[in-house]
């Protein structure tokens, strides 16, 4: 016969050794018994053990990735810092003849580079991505198709927008516009 303890499912046997005289034997059944109670105990352990380390499993990675927004949020940051570099070649001959606009970029640059450090130390990196590369759906984002033979289907032609992973989790795709056939 079957009966539920807490949940678990245990077999009592049936056949209990029974003396001479069609008694049951006391002895036997505290040894199945305690067989029962040892096996519910393991189990039990094991569960809770199993418990235990997929809580620390969740809380590692709760402290990890606990970042992501605020990273995400920032990434704004850099994109105005690569608007300012595209926007300075165009004057780059009136950055050179002026001492204080050429000090004013420097100083731009270096918080630039101060930024893209501490992303990289707290886990935040680019996607690296280039023209003529393939597109891969999990890194990039199309944002539209170009006809181009130059280049292979579902190649990237431009990037739009670079993007960014959190150690191993993308944090925001690269934007890209990708090659089709005529």
């Amino acid at each position: 016969m079957e009966k539920k303890t807490e949940g678990l499912e245990e077999r009592e046997e049936t056949e209990v050794s029974e003396n001479s005289e069609g008694e049951v034997d006391p002895q036997a059944e505290l040894l199945e018994q305690i067989a029962t109670l040892k096996d519910v105990l393991l189990r039990k352990t094991a569960e809770s053990e199993n418990l235990r380390k997929r809580l620390e499993t969740e809380k590692d990675e709760a402290v990890k990735y606990s970042n992501k927004s605020f990273a995400r949020d920032l990434l704004v940051v850099l994109d105005n810092f690569e608007r300012i570099n595209k926007g300075k070649a165009s004057v780059q001959g009136k950055i050179d003849a002026d001492p204080s606009l050429k000090a004013y970029f420097e100083g731009i640059s270096i918080c630039e580079k101060e930024l893209l450090s501490t992303f990289q130390k707290y886990g935040v990196s680019r996607v690296e991505v280039s023209a003529g590369d393939l597109f891969n759906h999990e890194f990039h984002q199309a944002m539209c198709e170009v006809e181009d033979d130059k280049q292979p289907a579902g190649s990237v032609v431009k990037v739009f927008q670079t993007g960014y992973k959190y150690y191993d989790r993308l944090l925001r795709p690269a934007m890209v516009s990708v090659s089709k056939k005529a």
